[in-house]
């Protein structure tokens, strides 16, 4: 999982649903035809939990962002959404917002210790999960298990935009969002051991100076040892978010770390990147240990790079090619037009595009996400101009034709690569 493990032991009222920022997107964005793991009683209450912490923060700030995600939090969860929509017109309106009980009496530690247990409590990992933990974030920022959780997702590959999440919360992770970004070559005693003591030594010199690099390069080697270290996965969140002096520091075991790293050094089963690893490191400790130079100097000597940086990221796209993902689903063969269809769907989806339009010699910024089976693909679009959104709202592709809000036909030109209109006109393009 994720998620620490929690044990689940309470209920509130029913609350909450989604808004984006400023309430400009509506709830159409995230598809409904998957139901959430969650009783639709308990989504109310947390989602009216929510919608009543956004109130008080919007009663001192219009503008505060954590009062917006809640919103759109709530909107999310909400299926009686009389009271966001009376909010989301209080704010759009420049009423006067005073603090408002939507449902139970929620404070914000207490908002973010619900969230964290309904998370913990789901049986299996999923960006619903992730959703609630980002959430608890915002309102515990400092919270070791959710700066771990999160933490963990990131280096898995996970997009941890909160509203990206939220668009996705029904839809299942994929397979990378379940297992380590790479697999340890070490035991895992020995590699945890490694990562905890590299742990201290990087925060010591990191609440001294920020930007240290022996700091940096000891994260480095912690996550290279044990990527899902949680003492490194911790420091490394802190330090992200510029709250490293928030970390215990205790004096670092600069002699114990040496000592393990040459005997890890000397196992007669470990790759020749590892190895460059760990005498690069150990170098780092004492500059002037003749195994370490010798080896280093030899790897030069045959053409290796014998930076830190080089070696790390070698080491780690070495891992990386090692890794091995949990199986899709076994499926039945597709037709061709659908797999083209499939194909034309992972272009879409995995850019931005700028629509031009010549009539109006505007530029719109649009994004588009699936929905739906990537066999038979559809799904929502988003289009921006500063502050304005663009009318297309829902997309889909068949039979190799991108068909925009029912009526706008576009097809892919690899040799310009860009969309452009399939009636042969030259009124628009998406680029």
């Amino acid at each position: 999982m994720i998620a620490l493990s929690f044990t689940f032991g309470c209920s509130i009222r029913p609350a909450y649903a989604l808004t984006l920022v400023l309430c400009c997107l509506n709830t159409n964005l995230y598809p409904a035809n998957k139901t959430l793991p969650i009783d639709p009683g308990v989504s109310q209450s947390i989602g009216e939990a929510a919608l009543s912490v956004a109130s008080e923060r919007f009663s001192k700030d219009r503008a505060d962002p954590v009062g917006y995600k809640l919103l759109a939090l709530s909107d999310f969860l909400c299926s009686k959404k009389d009271n966001v929509f009376y909010l989301k017109g209080l704010l759009n309106s420049g009423s006067p917002i005073r603090p408002i009980k939507f449902g139970p009496i929620t404070n914000e530690e207490a908002l973010a210790s619900h969230l964290t247990k309904f998370a913990n409590n789901l049986k299996e990992p999923s960006y619903f999960q992730l959703v609630l933990l980002s959430s608890a974030s915002t309102l515990a920022p400092q919270r070791r298990d959710l700066l771990i959780a999160l933490q963990r997702a990131k280096r898995r590959g996970l997009d941890m935009d909160f509203y990206r999440l939220l668009r996705n919360a029904r839809n299942p992770l994929p397979p990378s969002g379940l297992s380590p970004p790479y697999p340890s070559e070490l035991k895992k005693k020995q590699a945890s051991e490694l990562s905890s003591l590299a742990t201290e030594l990087a925060a010591s010199e990191l609440v001294q100076d920020n930007d240290s690099l022996e700091g940096r390069r000891m994260i480095s080697l912690g996550l290279l040892l044990d990527p899902e270290n949680e003492h490194l996965l911790y420091l490394f969140a802190l330090w992200e978010i510029g709250r490293i002096d928030q970390i215990p520091v205790s004096k670092p075991r600069k002699d114990i770390l040496l000592a393990k790293l040459i005997a890890t050094s000397r196992q007669r089963d470990n790759s020749f990147s590892l190895n460059l690893l760990l005498h690069r490191s150990i170098l780092m400790l004492r500059p002037d240990r003749f195994d370490s130079v010798v080896f280093l100097q030899k790897a030069k000597e045959l053409g290796r790079q014998i930076s830190f940086e080089s070696i790390a990221l070698e080491y780690e796209q070495l891992l990386k090619d090692k890794r091995q993902l949990p199986e899709e689903p076994k499926t039945q063969s597709v037709p061709t037009s659908n797999v083209v269809d499939a194909s034309l769907c992972n272009l879409l989806v995995g850019k931005r595009w700028n629509l031009v339009s010549k009539h109006s010699n505007q530029t719109w910024f649009f994004r588009f996400w699936r929905t739906t089976s990537i066999f038979k693909p559809s799904g929502k679009c988003e289009g921006t101009r500063g502050n304005k959104l663009h009318t297309w709202n829902s997309w889909k592709i068949k039979d190799g034709t991108l068909l925009i809000d029912g009526y706008a036909k576009y097809f892919y030109d690899r040799e310009s690569k860009s969309w452009k209109q399939a009636d042969g006109k030259k009124n628009s393009v998406l680029r």
